[in-house]
């Protein structure tokens, strides 16, 4: 027996009803952290960007990475950067890029997190965890790679 495509309709409201109420549920379990930290959790969320990079990163890319345009990310960064979290650096190579980079205290904040994280799944066999998430980013990356094939066979 053939199995039935999934209509595009359905799996277009599925992908973004999951990825609204996952970023939803992620925002409630930073929520303390940065109320702690006196921030938002959308720049918790850019200082834990920061923290994976390990690197300094421009405005442009670090918006992209968490969903904020660019005078959005700007005035986040300005923010960020007087409370002590960020540094923002003039890139040598081309002065109209500025890049962003951690200070102690930001790395500090979003190590937090991971403390944090770790307290709160302490009960649950980590294995379980590691795996299941591994699966859920193996899927969503090549949920990725289909979607980037029909851009490119789509011409845009």
């Amino acid at each position: 027996m053939a199995t039935e495509h999934i209509d595009f309709f359905e799996f277009n409201n599925s992908i973004f009803s999951m990825i609204r109420e996952i970023s939803h549920k992620i925002d409630i379990l930073l929520q303390d952290t940065a109320q702690e930290l006196g921030i938002t959790t959308l720049q918790l969320k850019m200082l834990i960007t920061l923290y994976a990079n390990k690197d300094a990163v421009s405005i442009g890319n670090l918006g992209k990475a968490i969903g904020v345009t660019g005078g959005n990310i700007s005035n986040i960064c300005k923010k960020l950067e007087k409370q002590g979290f960020v540094t923002r650096i003039r890139s040598d190579e081309d002065e109209r890029v500025v890049n962003v980079e951690l200070t102690d205290k930001g790395r500090d904040a979003a190590e937090r997190v991971g403390i944090y994280f770790d307290e709160i799944r302490a009960d649950i066999p980590t294995d379980k965890i590691d795996v299941n998430l591994q699966t859920i980013i193996d899927e969503l990356q090549a949920l990725e790679e289909l979607l980037d094939n029909y851009i490119s066979r789509s011409g845009l």
